[in-house]
């Protein structure tokens, strides 16, 4: 029988140091029909010219574009989907790895489910310890239902639906839908794209086996996000807002009563809170009061309070959620002290 083509696109930018490995690992998929685009979002080495050495010796089908604005990783991943001729489309990317079954699993099932989505689990490299810690999947795939996943992923069952590089997607699946990644999104863009595709999808399914691994190392963009706190309070107004649209979204698809209470209530509101933390503790009092008159806007005021609704399983929001609301004054001195 003949294998669907599955489309991977590999966004980079100035991945010289890492690419050949990312490359290598996929080349020796033990599936046979792949094409890899890779995108290329103008770099300043010579990560072009090391990439198409390595998939010119490959003899795997490949395509290598050139973007002529840097746009991002969101505009990148775009680029290629647009670009993909496959069935299926994964995304890599450039300074990771994946076990040698990572495509003909995932591919497999979907096309056993004729699902729209389908997921498996992760493994951590953290590559300064030289350890590896593996997330599988444990939940049982009992049904093809949306829902399902986001019931399990609502009720702390699920952890893996957070990325977009441990997904298959079919690619008229994404195309009927418009889901393509927020190109002004420049942190946090892969939850709400896996979100929005989970919610929009028919069928979705998944493989429990822990099958891409992610690197952590030291120079990696996330690494230097996180290690400044300024810094990481800028970058965190994009993850808030990919939170925000992306349970807007699942709120928009599910009728489950538990899914709709956790997308805004819980998922959506704790990232409000830890944007206010983060401004405390950084002791930005004026961009804290700034931002607090975004509160007053009545469909925030009601997301914000909706979280009575999950207070049998997370009462600590709900009551940062009362003080940052009522005494806002009071929530900065608290958190700006580390309380």
């Amino acid at each position: 029988m003949t294998q669907p083509l599955v489309s991977i696109i590999v966004p980079t930018y100035n991945g010289s140091k890492r690419i050949a490995g990312t490359l290598t690992s996929i080349i020796n998929q033990d599936y046979e029909n792949l094409e890899i685009i890779l995108v290329d979002d103008v770099s300043t080495d010579n990560t072009v010219e090391v990439a198409q050495r390595v998939l010119e010796e490959s003899g795997r089908k490949f395509l290598v574009i050139r973007r002529t604005v840097n746009g991002r990783q969101s505009a990148a991943r775009n680029t290629g989907i647009n670009a993909a001729t496959g069935k299926y489309i994964m995304i890599f990317d450039h300074d990771d790895l994946a076990e040698k079954n990572f495509v003909s699993s995932l591919c497999n099932e979907a096309e056993a489910k004729e699902a729209d989505v389908v997921f498996c689990g992760i493994k951590f490299f953290y590559e300064a310890e030289n350890r590896l810690e593996e997330l599988p999947v444990t939940l049982e795939p009992k049904s093809t239902s949306p829902d399902y996943y986001l019931r399990a992923w609502a009720r702390s069952k699920l952890t893996c639906i957070y990325t977009a590089w441990n997904f298959i997607f079919r690619k008229e699946f994404l195309d009927e839908n418009k889901l393509r990644f927020t190109e002004t999104c420049y942190w946090g863009e892969d939850i709400e794209f896996s979100w929005k595709a989970i919610a929009h999808a028919k069928r979705v399914s998944v493989v429990h086996d822990a099958l891409y691994r992610y690197i952590y190392f030291s120079e990696q963009t996330s690494a230097k996000i996180l290690s400044d706190l300024k810094n990481k309070i800028w970058w965190h107004k994009f993850a808030m807002m990919a939170f925000y649209r992306g349970g807007r979204c699942i709120m928009r698809h599910t009728k489950d009563r538990t899914v709709r209470n956790y997308a805004l209530a819980s998922a959506v509101t704790r990232e409000v809170v830890r944007h206010f933390t983060l401004l405390a503790r950084s002791k930005d009092r004026k961009e804290f009061d700034r931002l607090l008159k975004t509160l007053k806007h009545k469909k925030i005021r009601e997301v914000m309070l909706s979280s009575w609704k999950i207070i049998f399983y997370e009462p600590e929001l709900f009551f940062k959620v009362i003080t940052l609301l009522c005494v806002p004054g009071i929530y900065y001195r608290l958190r700006s002290r580390g309380d």
